[in-house]
């Protein structure tokens, strides 16, 4: 009887599976560090998307407190009325709901215009324009005559809520301190 026998090859060493393990956790690695560079990539994408809006923002308030500085030293300026502080209270820019009252009533902000902000061939339109009053006040030494102006501006994905707030966008808030002479 002819037995069959099987040697094995002395170089060839006895394979375990220990390779199809290793090679399954290092794609589980790299999957996971993959998931994860993703990851920060968005959260880098909305950083620099916020910081785009509040610079539009900014841009629109800058364009705006320059117009009403401007026009408030114009001895004939009728675009930007300037009011008097009140005698007792907040300033008028400081009471929140004067900044969404008509143009026609008193203590109305100006709004500046598209035509005043963007030129015609911008690449965005904002949603809500611009806006700045000049208020007279006394400086802080009690004797001087100082013009204030408050301007805010939004960036184009600006909106807000049912009472006021932002929902999305930025707001950016600028003043100014005039002396008048």
């Amino acid at each position: 009887m002819n037995t069959i026998r099987r040697h094995r090859h002395p170089s060839i060493p006895r394979q375990e599976g220990i390779v199809l393990i290793v090679v399954l956790i290092m794609l589980v690695v790299i999957g996971l560090v993959s998931v994860n560079m993703m990851r920060e990539s968005l959260s880098t994408d909305l950083v620099s998307s916020n910081a785009r809006s509040e610079a539009l923002a900014s841009e629109a308030a800058q364009i705006a407190l320059a117009y009403c500085e401007a026009e408030s030293v114009k001895a004939s300026s009728t675009t930007v009325t300037k009011k008097a502080k009140p005698a007792s209270g907040n300033a008028i820019w400081q009471t929140r709901s004067n900044w969404d009252l008509a143009a026609t009533q008193a203590n109305a902000p100006y709004t500046l215009t598209e035509a005043q902000l963007i030129e015609s061939n911008a690449s965005f339109k904002a949603n809500k324009m611009p806006q700045c009053m000049a208020e007279f006040s006394t400086a802080t030494n009690g004797t001087d005559t100082v013009l204030l102006v408050t301007a805010r501006g939004f960036s184009p994905d600006y909106t807000a809520d049912a009472n006021g707030n932002t929902a999305s966008g930025s707001v950016v808030w600028l003043q100014s301190i005039l002396r008048v002479q």
